[in-house]
C-alpha cells in the first residue's frame, strides 16, 4: 500500500503552493526553484490522475493559484498527516532531551481566564509530566495548522459540529461586588453604573433587555460603561465599579469566593451560546488530551449543579 503514496516532496510541495497561492512563494518557501516545485506538481498530477491546482487570470495579468475540488480532499489529508508527522517527531525530540511535552488548548479571553484556567492548574498539579500552553483565540482556529490539542468553542445553543462534546450553557444574571449590596429593585440598579460587555446580538446580556424585565425601562437614563470583554467588565464589577451582567459557569470560582454577589436570584436567562469543546481531528500526541477532555466535562457537570 505505502508503495502506492507519491514521495513526501511533491505533497510537501503541493500542500506550499496551496497555501501561498502561488509557484513562487511556495519555492521560496522550500527553498527550492520555481521549476522543481511545478516540476514535482506535474508528477504528482501525473501519479494520481487528476488536475490538483488551476490558475486563474485577473485583470492585471497576473496569476493566482488556487486548488481545485479533487485537490481540497488532498490537501486536508496532506495536511493532517504532516501534523502528525511534525508532533510526532517532535515527541521523540522532547523525551530525547528529557523535556516534558507541551500540549495546546485555546478559548476565546474571557473563558481562558475565568472558567478554564483555575482548571487546568488543578488537573496540571495532577499530571506534571505533561505541560500546557493556554491560547486566547476569539474566532474558530484551525487546529491542525496552529497545533492545538483541544480546542474550547462557542456554538449557537443547541447546535454543534460532529466529534464536539457538550461543555456548558450559559446562565445569565446581573452581579455586583458585595460592597455595593443592597440592590433589590430596578431603581437601585439605576443608582451605579452599569457595566456593559460588547454582546452582538445577544439580548441577554443587554442591560436594555434586564430594565424592561425588571421594571426599570421607564426610569431615567442609565449610566453605561461598554467594555471589549466579558472578563473586563467582570473585572470592573469585582473592584466595585459598577453592576454587571454575569455568565453562569463562568464566574462560579467569584460567586463561590464572595467576590461577587448574585442580585435578582429568581430572574435570571438562558445564555444564546452553548460552548463544546473539540480535540484536533488527526490522532491525539499523548493520552493527557482525552484525560483533561475528560476532567473538564466532568467539571462542567459539576458547575452545572
Amino acid at each position: 500500500m505505502t508503495d502506492r503514496i507519491p514521495p513526501l516532496a511533491a505533497l510537501r510541495a503541493f500542500a506550499a503552493v496551496a497555501r501561498h497561492g502561488s509557484f513562487a512563494r511556495a519555492a521560496a518557501t522550500l527553498h527550492v526553484s520555481t521549476s522543481a516545485v511545478s516540476h514535482q506538481i506535474r508528477g504528482l498530477e501525473a501519479s494520481l490522475g487528476t488536475v490538483l491546482l488551476s490558475r486563474a487570470r485577473n485583470g492585471t495579468g497576473h496569476t493566482r493559484t488556487a486548488v481545485t475540488t479533487e485537490g481540497e480532499s488532498l490537501l486536508r489529508a496532506v495536511e493532517a498527516t504532516f501534523a502528525q508527522l511534525a508532533t510526532a517527531c517532535e515527541a521523540l525530540r522532547e523525551r530525547a532531551r528529557g523535556t516534558r511535552p507541551v500540549l495546546a488548548i485555546s478559548a476565546n479571553g474571557s473563558v481562558a481566564s475565568l472558567w478554564l484556567a483555575p482548571r487546568l492548574a488543578a488537573f496540571a498539579a495532577l499530571h506534571p509530566s505533561v505541560q500546557w500552553q493556554v491560547r486566547a483565540i476569539e474566532e474558530e482556529p484551525d487546529m491542525v495548522r496552529e497545533g492545538l490539542d483541544l480546542a474550547i468553542l462557542r456554538a449557537h445553543r443547541g447546535q454543534r459540529a460532529e466529534g464536539d462534546r457538550l461543555l456548558f450553557s450559559e446562565t445569565v444574571f446581573p452581579v455586583c461586588s458585595p460592597s455595593l449590596l443592597p440592590v433589590a429593585t430596578a431603581q437601585d440598579l439605576l443608582c451605579h453604573n452599569l457595566l456593559q460587555e460588547d454582546h452582538g446580538s445577544s439580548r441577554e446580556k443587554a442591560w436594555s433587555t434586564w430594565l424592561d424585565l425588571l421594571g426599570g425601562a421607564a426610569q431615567s437614563k442609565p449610566t453605561i460603561v461598554r467594555f471589549d470583554t466579558f472578563s473586563a467588565a467582570i473585572g470592573a464589577a469585582i473592584a466595585g465599579a459598577g453592576i454587571a451582567i454575569g455568565r453562569r459557569p463562568l464566574i462560579d470560582f467569584e460567586l463561590a469566593s464572595g467576590r461577587l454577589a448574585r442580585l435578582f436570584p429568581d430572574r435570571s436567562l438562558p445564555g444564546s451560546s452553548d460552548f463544546v469543546i473539540r480535540g484536533r481531528p488527526d490522532a491525539a500526541r499523548d493520552g493527557h488530551v482525552d484525560q483533561l477532555r475528560d476532567y473538564l466535562l466532568s467539571q462542567a457537570t459539576v458547575s452545572a449543579t
